[in-house]
């Protein structure tokens, strides 16, 4: 769905389009399999099947509150306190999908390892194919792209007053999503909504 974006005081929309690029290139979401390749033999059907059987052990459950914060100079939703049932759905996620991924191939991980990952992070790349999984996991849905202190400080108050109204009430976390990127570098397009357990 395309939805007009807003007019930002201070801001030309060209501007705030440049901005915005790399966050609507995945789309408004929450990654919690991060993008992945499918392995050998294994096809687009599978995985379905596969995020199927996942979605029908998974409770629906009322989403922690979120604040509009940032995360290593991005503007983006996270939550404001303990999101316990996020980080257990993003374990399941990674450790259940795992085998229908190739192996990480030497461009993308010498591209992750060029970002000054700890040691830690280093072995989770090695074992599931990314670095911010399970314990180093951050739920968050991206609205900007790395900001300077300046933009930051103009921007940040004003989407906490944009999305104030729609924060304030209670949402239901009741479905997860497959998304595809159709070539490198193309937009992500939402492929497949599945419903949790009711």
């Amino acid at each position: 769905m395309q939805l007009t974006q807003p007019d930002v005081p201070g801001y030309q929309a060209q501007r705030i389009g440049q901005l915005t690029r790399s966050a609507r290139q995945y789309g408004f979401h929450a990654t919690l399999r991060a993008p992945f390749i499918l392995a050998k033999g294994v096809d687009e059907r599978q995985l379905m099947t596969r995020v199927a059987q996942l979605t029908r052990s998974l409770p629906a459950f009322v989403m922690p509150a979120l604040q509009v914060d940032t995360i290593s100079g991005f503007l983006a939703l996270r939550p404001a306190g303990v999101a316990g049932q996020l980080m257990a759905l993003e374990q399941r996620c990674v450790t259940t999908l795992d085998a229908l991924r190739a192996p990480l191939d030497a461009a993308e991980r010498e591209r992750r390892l060029a970002a000054g990952l700890t040691a830690h992070q280093k072995d989770l790349l090695e074992r599931w194919g990314y670095p911010f999984v399970l314990d180093e996991y951050r739920f968050h849905m991206t609205l900007t792209q790395r900001l300077d202190d300046q933009d930051t400080a103009l921007l940040l108050p004003w989407l906490r007053n944009l999305f104030a109204p729609a924060l304030a009430a209670d949402t239901n976390h009741a479905e997860l999503s497959v998304f595809v990127q159709p070539r490198p570098q193309a937009d992500f397009v939402l492929q497949r909504r599945f419903p949790l357990v009711a």
